[in-house]
């Protein structure tokens, strides 16, 4: 029998699809991962009894996922390692390799209380990455036409390192989970800042709008942080900021969806499920916050699993790739 030859089109195909997977299905990997932590959350501060094993469930298959993206997207700069560089001459594809290193703290956040060890290795490794990461992408942005225009996917880059404190708090390393949450803090009210300026002087082209759900994360995220950290009165400060940003962002969806679906959809998920976590632990102080968390845990529920089978689809048919600009190495 023949063997089929290398340089069929069947094989040029497959090569072509790893050698292309695009960084913009892990935001919504990111989504996937809020949904699983929300579930936890709602566990254990819901108003009402709710099974552990819906959390256990769900970070377990996105455990599992998500070393299967993280192994697609390795091989793919096993080809060209230059090639992340061209993923992130874009401000979405910045978004998606920002995310990258953001879902392994997610990855340390679900595997903390199950297995410590392996967390600590993963928010270790996550660390320096996300750092090495953060300079590629100003680095990038400093030979960008327009690249140092801030944008909510900055959120990603430089707040991201907030994301650690989930796994970092458990684990013990509260002093560096205390220096984080200021460092990012003020790096995220400076975004913010310029933010609202630029909003009140530009609109965000259509497709481009969905991510500006991305600036509920770092708020709710400070919110978390704070409580496990035992700064009551700043989470509170935080929650309550957050709940009007969410409120805003919800007065303002059909603005937000007015180009329709895209991958970009992916920033709606992680942080209606940061929003949830950080109301469900807030309600340890506050109880009527337990029953607002129900609102975004339900959103969640309903966005985080179609908009990520959605965009899975999207990468096995390639569309994502193209829709997304992503490079090929």
């Amino acid at each position: 029998m023949s063997m089929p030859s290398p340089d069929a089109p069947q094989s040029e195909t497959s090569l072509e699809f790893w050698r292309r997977t695009p960084p913009a299905l892990f935001p919504s990997m990111m989504g996937f991962f809020g949904l699983g932590l929300a579930w936890r959350a709602a566990s254990e501060f819901a108003p009402f009894s709710i099974t552990p094993w819906i959390s256990y469930c769900i970070l377990g298959l996105a455990c599992l996922v998500q070393l299967f993206l993280l192994s697609s997207y390795i091989s793919k700069l096993s080809y060209r390692p230059s090639v992340i560089l061209d993923d992130m001459k874009s401000v979405p594809g910045r978004a998606g390799v920002s995310a990258i290193t953001v879902s392994i703290f997610l990855f340390a956040t679900s595997l903390a209380p199950i297995s410590p060890t392996v967390a600590t290795v993963a928010l270790f490794i996550a660390l320096p990455l996300h750092i090495f990461t953060t300079v590629l992408a100003l680095s990038v942005m400093i030979r960008t036409p327009d690249g140092l225009v801030v944008s909510p996917a900055w959120h990603l880059s430089f707040v991201g390192f907030v994301v650690a404190c989930l796994a970092a708090i458990p684990l013990g390393y509260t002093g560096l989970a205390a220096a984080i949450l200021v460092i990012t803090v003020s790096t995220a009210s400076i975004i913010y800042g310029v933010s609202l300026l630029q909003m009140s002087q530009t609109d965000m082209p259509p497709p481009l709008r969905p991510m500006l759900a991305i600036h509920l994360a770092p708020i709710s995220l400070f919110a978390t942080v704070s409580v496990l950290l035992g700064y009551t009165t700043l989470a509170l400060v935080f929650t309550v900021l957050a709940v009007g940003v969410a409120g805003v962002l919800l007065s303002a969806t059909r603005y937000l969806t007015n180009a329709g679906f895209s991958p970009l959809w992916g920033a709606f998920t992680f942080p209606v499920g940061t929003l949830s976590v950080a109301l469900f632990l807030i309600s340890a102080q506050v109880g009527a916050f337990a029953w607002l968390a129900l609102v975004p845990l339900l959103l969640v529920s309903l966005l985080a699993p179609l908009i990520f089978a959605r965009v899975l689809m999207m990468w096995a048919s390639g569309a994502l790739a193209i829709k997304t600009g992503a490079a090929t190495a």
